[in-house]
């Protein structure tokens, strides 16, 4: 039997079809019903205008969106023969943005959707909404402090970027991300960030009381720990300093070349879709906090997986632990930033260039592609594959998306829940 479940709270809405037998999903199929457009947008108009367009794919992380355009259109400077300047400044400014805009990612995931969802199998989860804008405010200061906004900031551009901050400026996003810090040890984790990351092992959540003690113990009490697999295939493509690119099949790393990444039509026979799936070489792998983490071998979450694989708990924990790491990394980028340096160094007039580009950027929910096409600074073409599109695609029964697979055996409550363990975004997946 065929029953429709509407998904919101995701930037939009999405619709699954679960085929079940016997109460259990037997398969499904997933479609994104709104059409957006933003690539055909994008056609035509001067290259910088791309700068203001982009942004505003996502109202969640449109610094990812800003930077993987920046990052296309530096390449295309590159392919023409006018490789980019950038000072040491610049880069960590908007290395530093960009994982604010993924640490409030995180937060906002935890407390409006991963506890709310938890309440369907728990009475312990509680109302978290405020905390949710308490540590999303203060990271938006800390982001606008340096980017004049947020969210749709276009701050970035070829060449670096058009803020100057002072001693001044530095110190208080220094303040701000001391406070959410303290939010984070007082609020999630309940101990301190420092002892957090040193875990070892699952069980030393045994001892405290916190939101994520509370999720663990949510997760591990409904067998969580033993479902949600997908394919234990992960990719990471974006080049930072918090992450490591490369292809990961179980344990074992191997190269990995963003050329491969292709989109594929999706399989919607219920409902039109205007999603597109991401495959790498015709394969579906998983992407986002699990993928990273576990590309860094990051203890903890090696330890999650030797255990329980990519099962939901796992995919949660990793997300968690990222937040935690991510913070941690907050402190040494803003320390690292040189006031003294050029913020910008003009290159060459963009309606000089004619070439392609390529950006790629790690997005909180995985790595982000924008390709561009330009003739004497008009853009020709431009493409965008999105995280959603390699963790939620929609194909066919026999070779399933990491979330179609992750959700099969599973009840129809169990399996929503395992669907949101991958972090929908319907709008960067519509286009």
């Amino acid at each position: 039997m065929i029953t429709k479940q509407l998904i919101d709270k995701i930037e939009g809405e999405a619709s699954i079809y679960f085929d079940m037998e016997d109460d259990i999903v037997k398969s499904s199929t997933i479609s994104f019903p709104h059409f957006r457009g933003m690539e055909k947008i994008l056609e035509g108009k001067n290259a910088l205008d791309a700068l203001v367009i982009t942004p505003r794919v996502c109202g969640i992380c449109g610094h990812a969106h800003l930077m993987a355009t920046v990052n296309a259109l530096e390449d295309a400077y590159k392919n023409a023969g006018h490789e980019v300047k950038l000072s040491q400044k610049a880069q960590t400014i908007r290395e530093l943005t960009l994982v604010l805009e993924m640490i409030q990612n995180h937060f906002k995931w935890i407390y409006l959707v991963i506890i709310p969802e938890l309440s369907t199998f728990s009475s312990k989860s509680e109302q978290t909404q405020l905390k949710a804008a308490y540590a999303a405010s203060l990271v938006s200061k800390a982001i606008a402090t340096l980017a004049g906004q947020w969210p749709h900031s276009s701050y970035m551009v070829p060449g670096g970027v058009t803020c100057d901050p002072t001693q001044i400026d530095i110190l208080q996003v220094k303040n701000y991300i001391d406070e959410v810090i303290a939010f984070l040890e007082k609020e999630t984790i309940g101990i301190r960030l420092e002892t957090f990351l040193n875990f070892s092992s699952c069980k030393e959540f045994d001892d405290i009381k916190s939101d994520v003690a509370t999720i663990e113990n949510v997760l591990i009490e409904n067998d969580f720990h033993k479902s949600g697999f997908a394919y234990d295939r992960f990719l990471v493509f974006g080049e930072h300093s918090f992450s490591q690119v490369s292809k990961l099949i179980k344990t074992r790393a191997l190269s990995v070349d963003v050329k491969f990444a292709t989109v594929e039509q999706a399989y919607s026979p219920n409902e039109k879709t205007f999603a597109l799936n991401a495959v790498y070489k015709g394969d579906f792998y998983e992407t986002g906090p699990l993928a990273r983490t576990m590309s860094t071998n990051l203890l903890i979450v090696k330890n999650m997986h030797r255990r329980y694989k990519d099962s939901a708990y796992t995919r949660v924990m990793a997300r968690i632990f990222e937040l935690g790491s991510l913070l941690e990394h907050t402190k040494k980028l803003t320390s690292s930033i040189d006031i003294t340096q050029e913020s910008f160094i003009k290159p060459r007039n963009i309606n000089e260039i004619t070439a392609e580009g390529v950006g790629v950027v790690e997005a909180p929910r995985g790595p982000l592609i924008h390709k561009v096409v330009l003739e004497k600074g008009k853009i020709i073409k431009y493409e965008i594959i999105t995280p959603t599109q390699w963790n939620i695609g929609s194909s066919t029964p026999k070779k399933p998306s990491p979330a179609q697979k992750a959700m099969k055996g599973l009840s129809k409550e169990k399996a929503q829940f395992v669907f949101r363990t991958f972090d929908v975004c319907s709008v960067c997946t519509t286009h």
